[in-house]
């Protein structure tokens, strides 16, 4: 059901990873009202320097109408 994809940059371990996910998996699952079992995760590492050279816009750019946050603020 649901598929959730972070994208960010690299540096955070596996378990910092995890504690993401799950945090993720766990609101989505409070607000969607649907079971935690039916959620995926996939937790993207993009090497720092890249995203500073505009990966994150090539990522984040194409589906802007898509945004509902950007930089911490609603955009819809």
């Amino acid at each position: 059901m649901p598929f959730i994809h972070v994208y960010a940059k690299s540096g955070r371990d596996l378990e910092t990873k995890k504690k993401t996910a799950q945090a993720i998996v766990k609101a989505a699952s409070e607000v969607m009202g649907a079971p935690e079992a039916v959620f995926s995760v996939a937790y993207e590492d993009i090497d720092g320097e890249a995203w500073d050279k505009g990966v994150g816009q090539s990522i984040i750019e194409p589906q802007r109408d898509k945004l509902l946050i950007d930089n911490g603020e609603f955009v819809v």
